[in-house]
């Protein structure tokens, strides 16, 4: 007997029970994307047709019909990604570098040692981190608030240290000025 299956393309209106070949037969068509929810008997939780082995063109050719119990979930790469959030490549490649910078120049003390090393590995982990991303075709839908946010964080971040180094160059302009105001007036005492 096949396999009855739901589905909701956009997370709302559940349609079904529907028989597997028709669910393949909607998602080969195109009528659902690989990104709809489906849900059948024995799944905890419904999850994208992407991640359904039996739903798979592979699959429904190798196994006629999913044997009764839990279905098994596998990752099709390239089915149902979203790309990495527009930004964040750029701001965690800022932040990275500003990590290994900043740790190069606290490792100029002492104590600085202390955080400048895990500043510069940290630094170094974010790039490759960023590396990983651009060799990805995208991510999981589930994803992308969390990215979101991440690219958020790392744009917070990126504008402290541009905010940092602004204040920095302004403290050193006015902190120039009143050595070579206190210069010269010491060399007008002196005459």
């Amino acid at each position: 007997m096949e396999k009855n299956w739901f589905y909701s393309a956009d997370g709302q209106e559940k349609k079904g029970p529907v028989p597997e070949s028709e669910l393949q037969q909607l998602l080969a068509g195109g009528q659902i994307s690989a990104a709809t929810l489906v849900w059948s008997e024995g799944m905890a939780n419904w999850a994208p047709a992407s991640s359904v082995a039996a739903l798979q063109p592979q699959a429904a050719a190798a196994a006629p019909s999913a044997s009764a119990g839990a279905v098994p979930v596998v990752a099709v790469p390239g089915a149902g990604v979203v790309p990495v959030p527009q930004g964040l490549g750029g701001w965690m490649t800022f932040v990275g570098v500003m990590h290994i910078i900043g740790g190069a120049f606290a490792c100029l003390s002492c104590i600085g040692v202390i955080y400048g090393i895990p500043m510069i590995m940290g630094g170094a982990g974010l790039l490759g981190a960023k590396n990983l991303f651009a060799t990805l075709p995208g991510v999981d839908p589930a994803l992308l608030p969390a990215l979101e946010k991440q690219r958020s964080a790392f744009k917070m971040l990126g504008w402290g240290y541009i905010m940092m180094f602004v204040f920095t160059i302004l403290f050193m302009i006015v902190y120039g000025i009143f050595i070579f105001a206190f210069v010269a007036k010491m060399k007008g005492l002196a005459q």
